[in-house]
Order: structure tokens, then sequence, then C-alpha cells
């Protein structure tokens, strides 16, 4: 997906971009959740075209990365405080009865929660290393244009 925007700053490799308010937001799948269009909205974006302060430039986002970060951040959670509650339930008994099998999923479910939450966390900073998700400057759309 493209967008055009405006370099508002300079941060060696990155750029500032403010995203210009674009008709294309009706017909994305993110339209609902995604604040792309508004004019408040401000990206860093991976600078390959050499952009400088003020230009207009399309912003070139990686295909589906709204939708599959919302999975990760959103889902992944859940479905690990389920599977912790789940397997809580099952193995906790076994290992001290004494304590009721309610209370095991709920071990087992702040547990498992709590890993998903690490393993977010490392996601993220492979993320960030990688670049895979990182909007990129792709080109100077025209003249310089003045940021509001």
């Amino acid at each position: 997906m493209e967008e055009q925007g405006v370099v508002i700053e300079l941060k060696g490799s990155t750029a500032l971009v403010r995203m210009a308010e674009t008709g294309g937001c009706e017909g994305c799948s993110s339209a609902g959740a995604c604040k792309a269009g508004s004019e408040s909205h401000v990206l860093e974006a991976v600078n390959k075209a050499g952009a400088s302060m003020g230009q207009l430039v399309v912003v070139e986002f990686p295909g589906g990365a709204f939708l599959k970060a919302s999975f990760i951040v959103y889902i992944i959670p859940v479905i690990m405080l389920f599977a912790g509650a789940i397997l809580g339930g099952l193995f906790g008994p076994g290992l001290y009865s004494g304590i009721s099998m309610d209370s095991w999923q709920a071990v087992g479910g702040v547990i498992f929660l709590a890993l998903s939450l690490v393993m977010l966390r490392i996601y993220d900073s492979v993320v960030k290393k990688t670049g895979t998700q990182t909007p990129v400057i792709t080109r100077v759309a025209g003249p310089g244009m003045e940021a509001r």
C-alpha cells in the first residue's frame, strides 16, 4: 500500500513523515482502526529516496503489516491465556492436589499470559532490528511542499 506524506524531520537514515489526507482509506481493510488519513498522523519511515525536509514523498507500507501486527498483539495473548488455563487445569492437580482446579487454571493462565508478553517484547525487538514492518519512503512525489 502506498500513501503520500510530507517529510517534517530527518533522523539519520529515517524520516518523520506527516501523512497526507487521501481517499484511499475507504477501500482498505484496516480503515476502521488506522488513522493514516488523519492530519495529526506522523510516522517514522526509512528514507531510501533521500528525501529532504518539506518534500512530498510516497511512503510504501509492507503488505498486511497492520493486520499481522494486530493479530500478534491482540490474539496471541488471548490464545496463550486460554492454553495456560487448560494446561493448568490438566496438569496442576497432579502436581499438588491441595489446590482447586480453578486455582490451577488461573495460575496457568496468568503464567502463559506473562510468557506471551515476553514473547511479544522479543518479537518487537526482532522486527525493529530487521525492519520488516517498517514503512519506506520509495520516492519523492513532487517539488518541495511546506509541512503544515
